[in-house]
């Protein structure tokens, strides 16, 4: 009998007939709330999909790898004819470093390198840009005295030290905002001067400029610089840019600033894409045409651990800009979305920190099967400090493996036909075209972030993962749950001194040459509806931009002779999911370090290792995510036993933990002779006896934890208690 002939004698089931057998199976459990998942998008997710959720979407049926809406990538190939870059950011203040630790890792698999700026010293004294991801659990002066992960680079000799010895032909380059304002022209003319001294051919490299002033005002909250000023200064590289390195482009609209204030995944895709298309305009104004414009914008984008939801993402946001670019009028290259993402901040963590190596391998994996032209697969350690050698090895071969051992490049879009992506895409298309025409009728995206629609739309959604991490509804192994209370701390980071920092910037400042920046600052004071002007006096000032480096000019000596013009909006502030829990485990540690041991719970066990162990593993993982040391009682018999043994307890908050029929029998004797014997000691019940908590509150329990306690309220409440915290 063949295969045919066999599979006649089954009957196919449908999807009705296997939702009467799960709804049997759930006894009584309401479907909807037991097997409908509703994600941060609004997004119910189902518990199975079929052909006919996928058939639903129309253009999967006529979409191929390579075509409109590029869903399926942007080359007809896939990955075969070129992968994506593996393109690692290296955070080290210093050039020289930085060119050490750059050259050694292009040399085992790193491909490009990705580069932020920071030129804080320079024009501060001091580090003020650091994109902290936990200010609100962490103290100004700390924040002040961390080193920002970003070279300092000020100047042509900078550029030469960073760069030394790395083929730019070979090597593209992606340039992030510069901290702490907007300085791109700056940066693109010096790396301009610096391919112009050295002989490079613009045409044969591959750079991308970072400008985007719009994600640094959301992330900042101000800006110091004229808007047109700063557009004009856009226009003239894109000219130059086009002209001249076609490979690279000018625009890197960073949307990762809305992923790591918390914001869900269609909000980031929409904020993004009003960011570029406010860009659009703004050049077409200019002078440019669309494709031009289109083919120079790039997208930071970041993926999260949400392993579906980050591919669907990535997907949707390619269908969503390839239309819009095709309303503008773009032809079939500008319409195509190319992607720089970036592993999550979010959800990395600083205890536990090895379980940041399984989440950025689940985050790469999910860039690479969205179709990303290139990635930076975050160090373990990001949260802790600066990377160290072993940390940028692991990271880097995250990308290898997924490149060379799991043969991600084999299969032309993998994701491609599942139900569940593809459903699940559709959904997201419109969901992300939906917050786009939000910001869109109120005027753009400055619009919307003047307004404070965009803060309040994220602030609703990180209100919701506050709330969810508090109750252990969302999980962050290591800890919200199962800590690992015996980890060693990370102690190979790299380091640098403020000393050889400030040093650095001396020598900087004290090499200069004084240039008269008149002429340059003057061309982009250029009215826009003046196109043929604006070029004109926008090519003199690039050109006289590189001469000025060449003669030994700073970066920062331009962008401090800028018109001023202040802008400034609330802020979006960066938001890590751990860091409130991290906060608690940072108290108990230092506790332990003034008072020679950790806060510490006696736990009273009532009955048998059976009937007692389960909430007494509850429990135990319930306060250890605020490092307490536990102390477990070897198991009463009856409370006569538990109360002969209250003078060896000697601990200022006691967990009292067995099963719900034992309770009656032990807690108000044991509890009312703890209390007399020790009146200031905390008594915490695990479980909630509904018909027994007025009896034993009156008894002298203070707290009841169970399965929907909230957590983090509950052991931060103690902890203040306690003195801890």
């Amino acid at each position: 009998m063949n295969q045919e002939e066999l599979l006649k004698e089954f009957e196919i089931p449908t999807y009705e007939a296997w939702k009467e057998a799960a709804i049997v199976a759930l006894k009584g459990v309401p479907f909807e709330k037991k097997l409908i998942t509703q994600t941060y998008e609004g997004i119910d997710l189902q518990p199975i999909y079929n052909k006919s959720d996928r058939d639903k979407v129309g253009y999967v049926a006529e979409s191929l790898p390579g075509s409109f809406p590029f869903v399926r990538g942007n080359c007809s190939s896939g990955y075969k004819h070129h992968s994506w870059d593996i393109s690692q950011e290296i955070g080290y203040p210093l050039p020289k470093a930085f060119n050490e630790a750059a050259r050694y890792d292009l040399e085992r698999g790193q491909d490009a390198l990705t580069i932020r700026v920071c030129n804080c010293r320079t024009l501060f004294g001091s580090c003020k840009c650091k994109v902290s991801t936990d200010e609100k659990y962490t103290a100004n002066a700390d924040i002040e005295n961390t080193i920002c992960p970003a070279v300092h680079i000020t100047d042509l000799k900078d550029m030469e030290d960073a760069l030394n010895g790395i083929d730019l032909t070979k090597t593209p380059i992606y340039f992030l905002t510069t901290c702490p304002a907007p300085y791109s022209f700056e940066l693109a003319t010096l790396f301009c001067s610096y391919c112009l001294k050295h002989g490079i051919n613009p045409s044969e490299v591959k750079v991308n400029f970072g400008f985007d002033f719009i994600s640094q005002l959301a992330r900042q909250g101000k800006l110091d610089n004229p808007i047109d000023y700063m557009l004009n200064e856009v226009a003239a590289i894109m000219r130059m840019v086009s002209g001249n390195s076609p490979k690279s482009n000018t625009i890197s609209v960073d949307g990762t600033v809305y992923h790591n204030s918390g914001a869900n995944a269609t909000q980031e895709i929409a904020y993004s894409i009003a960011t570029a298309v406010f860009y659009i305009r703004e050049m077409l104004n200019r002078g440019l045409d669309i494709n031009t414009v289109a083919k120079n914008i790039h997208f930071n984008l970041s993926v999260g651990v949400k392993f579906f939801i980050e591919i669907s993402k990535l997907r949707a946001a390619k269908v969503v800009w390839a239309k819009i670019v095709k309303e503008f009028g773009g032809d079939e290259d500008a319409q195509k979305m190319r992607v720089h993402a970036f592993t999550s901040r979010i959800d990395k963590t600083k205890f536990d920190p090895y379980v940041n190596m399984l989440r950025g391998t689940t985050e790469g994996l999910a860039a690479a099967l969205a179709g990303v032209s290139s990635l930076h697969v975050s160090t373990f350690d990001e949260e802790i400090g600066l990377a160290s050698s072993f940390s940028r090895r692991i990271a880097r071969n995250i990308q290898s493996i997924l490149k060379e051992e799991a043969h991600i490049l084999d299969t032309i879009d993998p994701a491609g036909g599942s139900y569940y992506i593809e459903t699940l895409t559709d959904q997201f298309v419109t969901a992300i075209w939906d917050i786009f025409r939000n910001v869109e009728k109120e005027g753009g995206i400055l619009a919307a972030l003047k307004n404070e629609s965009i803060q309040n739309a994220i602030a609703a959604i990180v209100a919701k993962r506050e709330n969810n991490i508090a109750l252990r509804k969302d999980t962050i192994l290591g800890t919200n749950k199962y800590p690992n209370l015996a980890e060693q701390p990370v102690d190979n980071l790299t380091t640098f001194t403020h000393a050889e920092i400030d040093a650095h910037v001396r020598e900087a400042e004290a090499r200069k040459k004084a240039v008269s920046y008149r002429e340059i600052t003057e061309a982009f004071l250029s009215d826009k509806n003046k196109a043929d002007e604006m070029i004109a006096k926008g090519n003199v000032a690039a050109e006289l931009m590189m001469k000025a480096y060449q003669e030994g000019a700073s970066m920062m000596d331009l962008f401090k002779s800028k018109p001023q013009e202040k802008m400034e909006i609330r802020p979006i502030p960066a938001f890590r999911m751990a860091a409130a829990f991290e906060r608690l485990r940072e108290a108990a540690i230092a506790y332990k370090a003034k008072n020679g041991k950790a806060p510490e719970l006696y736990f009273a066990n009532f009955g048998t290792l059976k009937q007692y162990k389960g909430r007494a593993d509850f429990s135990t993982d319930f306060f250890a995510v605020g490092g307490f040391n536990i102390r477990q009682g070897a198991g009463y018999a009856n409370a006569e036993d538990g109360i002969k043994d209250i003078a060896n307890i000697a601990a200022p908050a006691v967990v009292i933990c067995s099963m719900d029929d034992i309770y009656p029998e032990v807690v108000p004797s044991f509890v009312q002779e703890l209390k007399k014997q020790q009146p200031h000691v905390k008594v915490i019940l695990a479980g909630l006896p509904t018909e027994h908590v007025e009896a034993f509150k009156a008894a002298g329990v203070d707290e009841f934890i169970h399965i929907k306690s909230n957590v983090y309220e509950t052991v931060s409440g103690l902890m203040k208690n306690l003195g801890v915290l």
